[in-house]
Parts: structure tokens; C-alpha cells; sequence
């Protein structure tokens, strides 16, 4: 069965960032390509990602109340967690020394 969530997936990956409104049929963990993960706390409800075959890269998926926002990282955080965090989340590595 075609998943809408593929198509999204291609064109995250041609435009970096896209927003996407919640009222597609399909829920993204009924489409067998994401998993659950962790992310940055903007207000989301929950983070999802997947990797790219072949590449370095991942695709995140972040779930707010009213729209998902699906992005590209340069490094899936799975295969890569190091690269991940010092390129696509070097703020998650810097803390204010006083907070």
C-alpha cells in the first residue's frame, strides 16, 4: 500500500524543511517508517525519525498539537550520534555555564 508519508519524506529531503498539516489519513507510526525518538523541546507532542538507505542522512519528524514539521539532518542520529550532535544540534552540546 502506498504511504503517503514516503512522498513527504522525498520532498523534505529536496526542501530541507516542510510543514505539514494533521489532517492526512495516514498517522506516522502506522506508516512503518518511523520510529520513536527524542529531539530538541520546542512544544511537540513527540519526535519521530528515520534513516535514509545509503546515506548519511536522517529524516526527524516533529509532532505538534495542530502540524508536523519534517526535516533533514545531515547525520541520522542512530548511525551517527556524534556527528549528529556537532553538526545538525551543536546547541544541545552548549550549556550555559550559569543555567
Amino acid at each position: 500500500m502506498y504511504d503517503i508519508w514516503n512522498s513527504l519524506c522525498a520532498l523534505a529531503v529536496l526542501e530541507g524543511k516542510i510543514e505539514i498539516s494533521k489532517n492526512i489519513d495516514n498517522k506516522p507510526e502506522e506508516s512503518g517508517i518511523f520510529r520513536r525518538s527524542v529531539g530538541k523541546i520546542r512544544g511537540q507532542i513527540r519526535d519521530y525519525r528515520s534513516g535514509i538507505y545509503k546515506s548519511t542522512m536522517g529524516i526527524h519528524l516533529v509532532e505538534f498539537t495542530d502540524h508536523y514539521e519534517l526535516h533533514v539532518d545531515s547525520y541520522d542520529p542512530q548511525k551517527y550520534p556524534v556527528r549528529h550532535l556537532i553538526i545538525d544540534s551543536p546547541d544541545t552540546l552548549i550549556k550555559p555555564a550559569c543555567c
